[in-house]
């Protein structure tokens, strides 16, 4: 199985996961007894819990913070740009070696015309479209390194950063409630809610126009 494969499947199962908080209200007849002074969980994750738990493992903080749908989609990111990684540094390596053949071949030519000096023979050879072909390719790899490592690093805090507001979220009562509807013909509003006792409180409104 290839290192994509296997983030994807860990993907899934993140995905698939039931909720780590989630307990059965007979196994646990006390759950006063289980919290702290904070209103929260003995056993929850603390934000920068979560955070470094992310910076360690692709998905963990998420999971730790009972989000395994966004884990798996950062899991799925962080692999996938991982690989990528790997894959565009081998592709560089594999471009340096065809140049290094390349000007070996290109100095024995000018040897046999005569050069001897290794300076002569390093510019000659330098200058030759043969090896001038791989040096382009070399630093089109040697680009393609460094994109792909800003990407999966920017990822690696984007999820972190993630995970950290996810554990600040994880003791909300119930999830955020989103509702979509047409707006006099012409657009959609957006509606974001959450519960607030016995009152739903709206918290914004988002109308957005063809």
């Amino acid at each position: 199985m290839t290192l994509a494969g296997a983030g994807t499947l860990l993907a899934l199962l993140l995905w698939l996961a039931p909720p780590l908080a989630a307990q059965d209200p007979e196994l646990d007849p006390d759950p006063a007894a289980a919290l702290t002074e904070d209103g929260l969980p003995l056993d929850a994750v603390t934000p920068g819990g979560a955070f470094l738990r992310s910076l360690v493992v692709p998905g963990w903080g998420h999971l730790a913070s009972d989000s395994p749908t966004r884990g798996a989609f950062y899991v799925a990111a962080q692999t996938g740009s991982f690989w990528m990684i790997v894959k565009s540094f081998a592709q560089r390596r594999s471009a340096e070696r065809f140049r290094e053949s390349a000007r070996e071949v290109v100095q024995a030519e000018l040897r046999l015309q005569g050069v001897e000096s290794p300076d002569s023979l390093r510019v000659l050879s330098d200058q030759d479209p043969r090896v001038a072909d791989w040096d382009e390719l070399r630093d089109t790899r040697s680009q393609q390194v460094e994109d792909w490592v800003t990407l999966g690093v920017f990822f690696t805090l984007l999820a972190a950063a993630d995970a950290y507001v996810a554990a600040h979220l994880s003791d909300f009562p119930e999830p955020l409630a989103i509702q979509m509807t047409p707006w006099e013909g012409r657009g959609v509003e957006v509606r974001v809610s959450y519960p607030l006792g016995r009152l739903v409180e709206q918290v914004g409104a988002l109308t957005v126009g063809r």
